[in-house]
């Protein structure tokens, strides 16, 4: 109870001003807690938006998932798409931030240590969903999953990127076309092989 108050707390904080001027006692105040609850609970703010970015992510993933469940390959392909463009476009300030701590992790080995950790988490997740739907489709033992995982969510975050910056251009049908390509295109490619 404590520690996701804590977790939903730190969501507002980090959207609202950003990862690098949010601070653990802004989150505890927003909580209503102490500094010392945060560390109870958190090695660090690192740890926390680790923590959080997991949470969010396997959120996603999840939902994607239960989108798709049941589906043809080409129907799961537009379906997932269209899941991922609406949870990107609905909440700029979330994308924003993760490719804030993402900089921040490549400029600072403690914070590298908790990105790494969760992205890698977050992949192997991904990795299995795509297996088990590939292994659904009867293409499982010729679609690369972990290839699959990896470059979608390189494509994410670059569409992240975008669509901050142009969201005219990048607006949701782009980035659901994106997606929706990314597995079609791995799911004609492995139908092929």
């Amino acid at each position: 109870m404590v520690r996701q108050r804590l977790i939903d707390a730190a969501a507002e904080e980090f959207v609202e001003n950003g990862f690098a001027a949010a601070t653990l006692a802004d989150i505890a105040r927003r909580a209503g807690f102490t500094k010392g609850a945060v560390y109870s609970n958190f090695e660090s703010k690192q740890d926390l938006f680790a923590e959080l970015f997991a949470q969010r992510s396997l959120e996603l993933a999840g939902r994607v998932l239960a989108e798709i469940a049941g589906l043809s390959p080409t129907a799961a392909a537009g379906r997932g798409g269209e899941t991922i463009s609406s949870w990107l476009i609905s909440d700029p300030g979330w994308a924003l931030l993760v490719l804030e701590f993402g900089l921040q992790a490549a400029r600072d080995p403690k914070i590298a240590q908790a990105y790494l950790r969760e992205r890698r988490h977050l992949r192997g997740q991904l990795e299995e969903l795509i297996a088990e739907r590939a292994a659904d489709w009867g293409v499982g033992r010729r679609l690369d999953a972990r290839n699959t995982a990896i470059t979608l969510m390189a494509l994410i975050s670059g569409l992240m990127l975008e669509h901050a910056v142009d969201p005219e251009q990048v607006d949701r049908h782009a980035v659901q076309t994106a997606v929706s390509e990314l597995f079609a295109g791995a799911i004609a490619s492995a139908t092929r092989g």
